[in-house]
């Protein structure tokens, strides 16, 4: 036989204990949309941020860029890499807005010798060739191999592409501590692009200058020293930068002979480079050793060395923009 009183404090204590439990299922659920709230709004801030502060640029993850990247800017304030995507192979003006936003950023980051400046960096050739043939200028019939590779050390076996990406290197960080916002073509042993593309980037980045890092190579084996080679003044295509382009090679040139000690090989005219044809921007390319020649060579694949390459770099770079 049941008692009334126990009976109604078994329905309330039943009762309690439901109120309580849809009271904890509705705690749980009001914290986890809370979460998801704040981390929806995490990503929204980020995605804001670049796009107000860089425009088309993204951020990328540095240690595994996605195929389609083929250069990126490096703040020297930051870890963050921020990578432009590929550009399309068409002769073009550098963004406005793009040049407007690297020189506002890297002057407010800076005030060295070269703040303010934008610098595009080319480590010539890569691991991987490319036998496919392109223009070497907007429109032209004639046409060279996109990347034939480059040379390898007599002596060390280094390729080319190894040597001039780690002079890269070291010249974007001498650059970046007078000042300037550097702008990288190749970051890593490959480059996936054409041969146009690499002076394009240059041309997109607003660059006040694009410098191209070579070696040298030869049948004769005696032959070592530097030469600087500059755009030939051609009508629609570099005859709005030759003048600035040879003024930067003879500004470097001489830096290269007295620093490195090596036999001068002077300044050249080129007319039938993609590399500049292509470009809108001051250019030039270096040629800072002979890899066919034993003592050079193995002076090339050291880090010292490649150090003392940029320096030279360097002070020719400075000596360019303090002259202007």
């Amino acid at each position: 036989m049941s008692h009334p009183g126990i009976d109604n404090r078994q329905r309330y204590l039943s009762l309690g204990a439901l109120a309580v439990l849809l009271i904890a299922v509705v705690v749980v659920f009001a914290l986890a949309w809370s979460g998801m709230s704040d981390e929806n709004s995490d990503n929204a801030g980020v995605v804001s941020t670049v796009s107000s502060e860089w425009g088309r640029l993204k951020p990328v993850n540095a240690g595994n860029p996605s195929s389609d990247i083929s250069a990126a800017i490096y703040t020297p304030d930051s870890a963050a890499v921020y990578a432009m995507n590929q550009v399309s192979a068409v002769r073009s003006v550098p963004r406005a807005d793009l040049i407007v936003a690297a020189k506002a950023r890297a002057t407010a980051l800076s005030s060295g010798r070269l703040a303010g400046r934008i610098i595009c960096i080319d480590p010539g050739h890569a691991s991987n060739t490319n036998p496919g043939t392109e223009p070497i200028g907007p429109g032209s019939a004639e046409t060279k191999t996109t990347e034939p590779g480059g040379t390898s050390g007599v002596a060390s076996g280094v390729p080319e592409h190894v040597v001039t990406l780690g002079i890269a290197y070291q010249l974007k960080n001498l650059l970046e501590s007078e000042g300037a916002m550097v702008v990288m073509v190749r970051e890593g042993e490959t480059f996936n692009g054409m041969a146009r593309d690499r002076p394009l980037i240059a041309n997109q980045s607003g660059a006040a200058l694009f410098v191209r890092i070579h070696c040298d190579g030869s049948s004769n084996p005696t032959i070592s020293g530097a030469s600087t080679l500059y755009p030939a003044s051609i009508p629609g295509w570099t005859d709005d930068i030759a003048v600035e382009s040879r003024r930067a090679a003879e500004s470097i040139q001489p830096a290269l002979v007295s620093t490195l000690g090596v036999p001068d090989l002077g300044t050249v005219e080129r007319s039938d480079m993609l590399g500049f044809n292509w470009s809108d921007v001051p250019a030039v390319l270096t040629e800072v050793g002979f890899m066919s020649n034993e003592a050079e060579d193995l002076r090339l694949v050291t880090p010292e060395y490649q150090r003392k390459v940029a320096t030279a770099l360097t002070a020719g770079i400075l000596q360019y923009f303090s002259a202007g």
